[in-house]
């Protein structure tokens, strides 16, 4: 896998052109997860959590890029990968069916391609310090926007409708159409960064939870897609308008101000949530 990977071209992304490129996704046929605002706060989050010591041996590794132009190489080079390790673009999903609770047999991941399963190998290479330099850097972005990806919780779920990307929604009686799943990604993230930056959303967030930091590391990628998962199950399906599990997804959703408040707030938790335990895994892997 790693080989593969290795022979794409790095690439950033120009904080610049993040809003162009957020309203590009807000309104697509199918968006990224989190969409670039998203991965990148993460990676915010992540940076300013790390000690010294990590922060050394992550640009030891990544060079002068930031962690957040390494999380979104994934989305950049999804195309490119897709030609050469084919069922990588599984790589950023689980699709684990919504009204499921267990998970024990994976049946929709048994060749591997999925999100949890590319984050297993990809952690195993990252942590080998006698791996060449270019495959370590290669698992590194997999592990950063898989992590990433997988606390967004329609990645973390299916119902028989690409996680949401089949489901037409609209935020209020006369708001603009989308996608459920892109109004996860990206357009229930606005208010998150309107009048600061990233940087200072990111230091601002940590602040507030520096007394449950601890708690909110805890886990692994097992127990994290089973919460993102749950999230799905009970907000962004469960509290869906016509959704059930007896029958296929509504087709045309007005989504209430009450969905959308309690949306923000499970996102604003999950962003968080990525971010201090992608900092806990670097600080041990790294």
């Amino acid at each position: 896998m790693q080989s593969a990977i290795a022979r794409c071209a790095r690439a950033s992304v120009n904080f610049a052109s993040v809003v162009i490129f957020l309203g590009a996704l807000l309104f697509g046929t199918e968006a990224v997860a989190w969409g670039v605002v998203g991965h990148r706060l993460i990676s915010e989050i992540a940076e300013q959590h790390l000690d010294a010591r990590s922060q050394h041996a992550l640009h030891d590794l990544i060079g002068t890029e930031s962690l957040a132009d390494v999380s979104v190489w994934l989305d950049q080079q999804r195309l490119a990968l897709r030609h050469q390790q084919p069922g990588s673009e599984r790589w950023h999903y689980d699709d684990w069916p919504v009204c499921e609770t267990e998970n024990v047999s994976r049946e929709y991941c048994r060749d591997g391609n999925c999100a949890s399963q590319a984050y297993i190998r990809s952690l195993s290479v990252l942590r080998d310090h006698q791996a060449a330099h270019a495959i370590r850097l290669n698992a590194l972005r997999v592990v950063v926007h898989v992590l990433e990806d997988i606390h967004q919780p329609l990645h973390a779920a299916d119902h028989r409708d690409r996680g949401g990307n089949q489901i037409d929604v609209r935020l209020g009686p006369h708001g603009r159409h989308s996608s459920l799943h892109a109004a996860w990604d990206t357009q229930f993230l606005s208010d998150f960064h309107d009048r600061q930056s990233l940087n200072q959303v990111a230091r601002e967030w940590l602040s507030q939870a520096s007394s449950e930091i601890g708690l909110l590391e805890k886990g692994d990628i097992h127990s994290w897609l089973l919460e993102s998962h749950q999230l799905a199950r009970a907000t962004a399906y469960g509290e869906l308008p016509g959704f059930s599990c007896a029958v296929d997804s509504p087709v045309d959703v007005v989504l209430s101000a009450d969905y959308t408040e309690h949306a923000t707030h499970v996102i604003h938790r999950q962003l968080l949530r990525a971010g201090v335990r992608l900092a806990a895994v670097l600080r041990e892997a790294l």
